[in-house]
């Protein structure tokens, strides 16, 4: 054979090895993943800069669809470019509708269904009892239902996520508040799988009492969320915010004490979280203002929580404390007071 062709056939030969070496890598390149049982580091405790807050938003309508359901937080997607925030994709606030139960007075948690699209769940402060709402996307009264085998000292945040079982949603109900600072460090989440409203004819069956104790004090507490099997806590004070992380998927044995992951300068007091469901966005509220932190992929909560926040849209609420993040990454805000308005701000301008 000629020389020149042998020289030809050399490279092709060497070009297709070294094309399967790539894709064979490729291929079997381990996936990233959280655990519980691996410690985040604590970073230094952020200030907020005001300056940092976004641009004033593009006009947005509200959107009337969500996208299908999904039981567990996966690895962020939504990325943010050179010089943008977590707030920058935000529109315009948008009124949803009108809670039209008369019985949610005090809508101190809510938390969107994994499970039944458009749905939100809410429940009030210390003045009721062991119960929790199901309101339509404008707000709509989807029934009220017992927590049956819970207890409601003062329940201040809720939140959707995996439990015990990943492929299933589940509701927690963070009993957490401690105004008088009576509870000696001691907080229960309950967690119990989330219903269908419109199958239920009675209480919701199953829930389990998760025990914690802080490590290091007494706090008053009114937000929580659920990421990457884990409950975080955000206690209430104005001059320094602590947040807490818990395992989420737990049994109910025992009383696990919580691990103290850092702490937030925010000058005001954080009234209610949420998570994102894709896990990229961080969202702490306070009576007037929302604060996002972005969570690219691979970082841990406590890496997300070392950045300035920025200030995103918030409604003008009588006293505000729950927020909650829908499928399409758009978050919905509620006051407490008889029927308030239901606010939603979209995602994407």
């Amino acid at each position: 054979m000629h020389r020149r062709s042998l020289v030809v056939l050399f490279s092709i030969a060497l070009a297709a090895l070294l094309a399967a070496a790539f894709l064979i890598a490729t291929d079997t390149e381990p996936e990233s993943s959280s655990t519980t049982s691996q410690a985040e580091p604590e970073p230094n405790p952020s200030t907020p800069d005001r300056g940092d807050a976004a641009a004033t938003p593009t006009t947005i309508s509200a959107e009337t669809t969500v996208t299908a359901a999904t039981t567990s937080t996966t690895t962020p997607s939504v990325t943010v470019g050179p010089g943008d925030t977590a707030c920058d994709p935000y529109g315009e606030i948008t009124r949803s509708g009108t809670v039209e139960s008369t019985d949610l007075v005090e809508a101190s948690g809510m938390a969107a269904s994994r499970t039944q699209p458009g749905t939100f769940w809410a429940h009030n402060d210390s003045r009721d009892g062991a119960r929790v709402y199901a309101i339509g996307p404008d707000g709509t009264d989807l029934g009220g239902f017992d927590v049956e085998g819970a207890f409601a000292f003062d329940w201040e945040d809720m939140a959707a996520g995996p439990g015990g079982d990943a492929e299933t949603s589940s509701l927690f109900f963070g009993d957490i508040g401690d105004n008088f600072s009576i509870r000696d460090g001691q907080i229960t989440v309950y967690r119990v799988r989330e219903p269908d409203p419109a199958a239920l004819d009675g209480p919701i069956e199953g829930a389990e009492a998760l025990e914690f104790e802080y490590p290091d004090g007494v706090f008053n507490a009114e937000a929580l969320f659920v990421a990457d099997a884990s409950i975080y806590i955000v206690t209430k004070d104005r001059d320094e915010a602590r947040v807490y992380r818990g395992d989420a998927t737990r049994d109910a044995a025992g009383i696990e004490t919580l691990e103290f992951i850092t702490s937030l300068g925010l000058g005001a007091e954080v009234s209610g979280a949420d998570v994102s469901w894709d896990g990229s966005t961080i969202a702490l509220r306070g009576y007037d203002t929302v604060w996002l932190w972005h969570r690219g992929a691979g970082a841990s909560v406590a890496e997300a929580l070392s950045a300035d926040p920025c200030s995103a849209p918030s409604p003008d609420e009588v006293q505000g404390e729950s927020i909650a993040f829908r499928a399409d990454n758009a978050y919905a805000t509620v006051s407490e007071g008889s029927n308030p308005d239901l606010f939603v701000v979209p995602f994407g301008n």
